[in-house]
């Protein structure tokens, strides 16, 4: 969850009521979130009341037609300024210079139509990287720490550029448009998904884009090689998509980019880092894993302690920590709790009022509210109700204040149950300021290099230096075998365990 409270008041109802329509089964508009902020002056009254107005609009917010090249640069600029609250950019200066030097570079070769091409890097654990029409790139974190040189970075840029440059997103939705039904844009703020031959193109747009710029093409087949290790290890693991869910990879297409790369000509030119050490350096200290700064969870409590809060979820739920809310899922499916922001001010009238409103759409029905304490401050309690073909959702909200900020904790179960009921009032009721003690001991992972002594092998190595990954994980993650020996003076890339100092 975001330590950045503001973009949240875009999210007016999120994670809650896509819950809500999961379990009665009604359909819903999609979430969207505009970039505009309200007046800083305004009263509590009048954001909230502008959070709803706003949530409204982008309920009938119809999809972008991508027309024309001024279409792409519209739609793009629009969509960017949405991928800050809906997955996070990393802060980091020096970070998103060099990426973005890396861009410009790559970015002077792109083929056909020119942009203006930004580049960013967005706060995904995922190795993920996308691109929105009109020159909008963006790379995540965790794609920075699989990648072993500055050549595979170039080749996945390349990548992008080359789905912009040759339009392939409204060549996408020219074909799904002559279908049933519209084309919506991914969460992310990319649109669907492209087809195998758009994939293929820019493959190898981006190879000899990347060959251009002076990068060796065959960064590409890397790349995507490490990527497919990565794979392996989780196969059969939960995980969130990433780069190979969008751009559909296999051995085929491995071994066809490293065919590519023996035949691309081109000539080795400087780069923005001198060499793969230089490399590995510029992206040490990227966060590996969840930020300790979107909060974390000891056991069922969650911490966060850069906006100084607390609360505990049912005992043995499964907990899930997201970039706009945080919630757990009953073991059967049959309940799940969300915490999200609500808006600025304390005027929990008023966000009743527009959480009601919203509702409405799904067929929510508020019942009753009361007021009430929660740890010593005022709160509001609502029961509401919906039904569908599927049988009745109950639904119990509470809005509480944390400073001049609202929250609300939603509860939904399938049906009325007491048990589910009063594990809901516990939680919303456990919700209070962050004491100092839980403060200490908070850490997150982060990527350090360390050079291996003579006689190192990866588990030396790693216990010498409070290594987080398995042995199996360091190795894909330097492209090295689990049983190597280490020669002195190598570059290898740990997760470290750091304190983690909150920002307040």
């Amino acid at each position: 969850m975001s330590r950045r409270p503001t973009p949240w008041l875009r999210l007016a109802l999120g994670l809650a009521l896509a819950a809500l329509l999961l379990f009665a089964g009604t359909p819903g508009a999609d979430e969207t979130e505009p970039s505009a902020e309200p007046d800083a002056e305004a009263s509590d009254g009048e954001a909230q009341d502008a959070d709803a107005e706003e949530d409204e609009a982008d309920a009938k917010r119809e999809p972008p037609i991508l027309d024309t090249v001024y279409d792409d640069e519209r739609v793009g600029r629009e969509e960017s300024e949405r991928v800050d609250s809906a997955i996070g950019l990393v802060k980091d200066e020096a970070l998103n210079e060099y990426v973005q030097a890396i861009g410009k570079r790559l970015a002077r070769h792109a083929p056909r139509y020119r942009f203006q091409y930004t580049f960013a890097v967005v706060d995904q654990n995922e190795p993920n990287a996308f691109a929105l029409p009109g020159g909008y790139i963006f790379v995540s974190r965790g794609l920075l720490a699989l990648s072993n040189s500055e050549d595979e970075l170039a080749n996945v840029i390349g990548h992008e550029i080359a789905h912009v440059a040759a339009r392939h997103a409204a060549a996408r939705q020219a074909v799904q448009q002559a279908m049933p039904g519209i084309v919506r844009f991914l969460s992310r703020g990319s649109i669907a998904g492209y087809s195998r031959s758009q994939e293929k193109e820019a493959d190898r747009l981006g190879q000899g884009i990347a060959g251009l710029a002076g990068y060796d093409p065959e960064g590409m087949a890397k790349f995507l090689k490490h990527l497919e290790f990565t794979e392996r290890l989780k196969l059969g693991a939960g995980r969130r998509p990433h780069f190979l869910d969008t751009h559909p990879a296999a051995r085929q297409r491995v071994a066809i980019a490293a065919q590519r790369a023996r035949v691309i000509a081109w000539q080795r030119k400087p780069g923005i880092a001198s060499d793969d050490a230089d490399y590995l350096r510029r992206i040490e200290g990227v966060v590996i894993g969840t930020s300790a700064a979107e909060g974390i969870f000891r056991g069922d409590r969650f911490i966060h302690a850069d906006m100084g809060f607390t609360i505990r979820f049912p005992t043995g739920w499964n907990t899930q920590n997201a970039h706009t809310a945080v919630g757990a899922l009953a073991p059967d499916r049959s309940a799940q709790l969300v915490l999200e922001h609500a808006g600025p001010g304390t005027d929990l009238d008023k966000a009743l009022m527009a959480f009601t409103k919203k509702a409405a759409n799904s067929g929510l029905k508020i019942k009753s509210s009361e007021r009430i304490k929660v740890a010593g401050r005022e709160a509001l309690r609502a029961y509401g109700h919906a039904s569908s073909r599927f049988g009745g959702v109950e639904v119990l909200v509470t809005f509480v204040t944390h400073g001049d900020q609202t929250f609300r904790i939603t509860g939904v179960a399938r049906d009325e149950k007491d048990r589910n009921r009063a594990l809901f009032v516990s939680a919303a009721r456990s919700f209070r300021a962050l004491p100092p003690e839980l403060t200490k001991g908070i850490k997150e992972n982060r990527l350090r290099i360390i050079e291996a002594q003579s006689g190192d092998t990866l588990a030396t190595l790693s216990s010498r230096s409070g290594n987080q990954w398995s042995i199996n994980e360091t190795a894909v993650m330097n492209d090295v075998f689990a049983t190597d020996a280490l020669s002195a003076g190598q570059l290898i890339k740990v997760a470290v365990a750091q304190p983690y100092q909150p920002d307040r």
